[in-house]
């Protein structure tokens, strides 16, 4: 199928997380990213942080392996000098303006954004969302522990199915591959086949000199119809 997709990844690091969760996230991300064909012409990756403010960690354009992706997470340091907020509204906004551009080497074609939180927003998410949702990228919420507020992500998230809620960080990882590993659903073609069979009506008069018999054939109309759906797109895999 098509490979060319972009992926993004918008990871909480407000101080609900703390340092060993996020390196449980860094992880997660990580293992996934060396799991996909990445590259200029295939898949690429961008990804950003955010608390109270936003970080950009690196763009489409910045690493074109997976090798490369992987080690520029595993690099990101938290910050635990201080109990930051979260802010995931203006991050969902802040992705959108720095990272949904041709500059910053997104395509404009198929894409999946990831926001991984741990908790409610501190901002109202409703127009980050809609911007975010309003430019054709399919976007999945991980809400991670039972702190998140369910109804938060599902604004942020394309469908109720693209919510992914996940007891602990130890999950992540599962959760995360599992879900890259299903989604080939980016454009779907389906073709409908109908097939119209006729019998017409036959009718036989046979006459003798005593006795008049009709013989009526009713009309049958067998229509079957043949769907077929074909999924033109996905994340391309490595053979591991």
């Amino acid at each position: 199928g098509l490979n060319m997709v972009d992926v993004g990844f918008i990871l909480d690091v407000s101080g609900s997380v703390g340092a060993d969760n996020f390196a449980l996230v860094q992880s997660a991300v990580a293992n996934t990213v060396r799991s996909l064909s990445v590259g200029l012409d295939s898949v690429r990756i961008a990804l950003m942080t955010y608390h109270a403010q936003q970080f950009l960690q690196f763009d489409f354009n910045d690493f074109v392996t997976s090798e490369d992706v992987a080690s520029a997470i595993e690099a990101i340091v938290y910050d635990d000098s201080q109990r930051y907020g979260t802010a995931t509204g203006a991050a969902l906004e802040f992705f959108v303006d720095n990272f949904l551009t041709t500059g910053a080497g997104w395509r404009g074609g198929d894409t999946i954004v990831y926001v991984l939180t741990d908790g409610m927003s501190q901002d109202s998410v409703d127009v980050g969302a809609a911007r975010l949702k309003g430019t054709g990228v399919q976007v999945v919420a991980v809400g991670i522990t039972g702190a998140v507020d369910e109804g938060e992500l599902n604004v942020i998230a394309s469908t109720p199915s693209d919510v992914i809620l996940v007891a602990d960080f130890n999950q992540v990882e599962t959760a995360i591959q599992e879900d890259v590993d299903n989604r080939d659903t980016c454009t779907t073609t389906t073709t409908t086949t109908t097939t119209s069979t006729t019998t017409t009506t036959t009718t036989t008069t046979t006459t003798t000199t005593t006795t008049t018999t009709t013989t009526t054939t009713t009309t049958t109309t067998t229509t079957t119809t043949t769907t077929t759906t074909t999924f033109t797109c996905g994340l391309n895999m490595v053979d591991v």
